[in-house]
């Protein structure tokens, strides 16, 4: 039997030219991360990290944190890639506007307090046309709702049949990626899905068991640093 111990990253850069970066916030986050698990005396025996900047930096600023032993050497796999809803939406966001601009262009136009609430509602809408296969993703080869689902049901048949001699594995990946885990413990709805995708938290902790025959969830969304430095981008 495992934990999968499925940690978000902390918060991107949101707005800027490239998201696939920690703030200096998600930095924050990444190390008083590293630290509570530290004073949890929470031990790891496999490390899983994510391909995203995002990912390999949470998981560094965890390390810098995390005194109470030592980390095993992450392995990056791919397969716990976030899904392609942020360039999906950055995609069709202008013709949702019919617009001849950039998503970009766009929102610099926006107030800058204003660009958040903005985004999240034209997000929503792409996400669920995404989810409803309704949207042309062929022309930039985009991973589609159905494949995604599949590909995290395939990792979850690998883990199972490979790695449950690992009691406790640490992977640090994406808010899409834990939520299709999620779906795969609990066979939740596509609303359900994208409820809690926006839901979660960065850095927040969702553990699941598991063993050759069952996948069930012990936690989700699991805060351990303090309120202030909450953040759900």
């Amino acid at each position: 039997m495992s934990i999968l111990h499925l940690i978000r990253h902390g918060q991107a850069s949101f707005g800027a030219d490239d998201y696939d970066n920690l703030s200096p916030k998600g930095i924050e986050q990444s190390v008083a991360l590293g630290k509570a698990l530290s004073q949890k005396e929470s031990k790891f025996d496999y490390v899983i990290v994510g391909p995203h900047r995002r990912h390999i930096q949470t998981f560094e600023g965890i390390k810098k944190g995390y005194k109470f032993a030592d980390l095993p050497d992450p392995v990056i796999d791919d397969r716990f890639a976030e899904n392609q809803l942020m360039e999906i939406a950055q995609h069709f966001i202008p013709q949702i506007l019919n617009s001849n601009k950039t998503t970009n262009e766009i929102f610099h136009e926006v107030p800058k307090e204003e660009r958040h609430d903005k985004f999240l509602k034209l997000f929503h809408i792409v996400a669920k046309k995404w989810m409803n296969e309704e949207l042309d993703l062929s022309k930039h080869n985009f991973e589609g709702f159905s494949v995604f689902r599949a590909r995290i049901a395939n990792t979850l048949k690998t883990i199972q049949d490979k790695m449950t001699d690992k009691p406790d594995i640490m992977v640090v990946t994406s808010g899409g990626a834990i939520s299709g885990f999620y779906a795969e413990a609990t066979n939740c709805s596509q609303e359900e899905i994208m409820k809690l995708n926006f839901g979660l938290k960065n850095v927040s902790i969702s553990e699941f068991v598991v063993t050759t025959e069952r996948f069930t969830l012990k936690a989700f969304n699991s805060s351990l640093i303090v309120q202030e430095l909450e953040t759900f981008i």
